[in-house]
């Protein structure tokens, strides 16, 4: 199943299961710092994503417009 995804498709996957996983270390402290910490480090993380996939485009679909 995973060799049909796209690359972009199989980094969603992988944000995915980071988040959900790294989820359970807030939870289960309740501590107000490690909330913040974690949301920001999601925030860079999925951003870095975001730029990595549109970085990959071909410069070919920039040229089509």
């Amino acid at each position: 199943m995973l060799d049909q995804l796209d690359r972009a498709e199989r980094l969603t996957i992988a944000l995915t299961a980071v988040f959900a996983v790294t989820l359970g270390l807030p939870l289960q402290t309740e501590s107000a710092i490690v909330w913040i910490v974690w949301g920001a480090a999601m925030v860079l993380l999925s951003g870095a994503a975001l730029v990595l996939v549109n970085r990959s485009d071909s410069p070919a679909d920039e040229t089509a417009d």
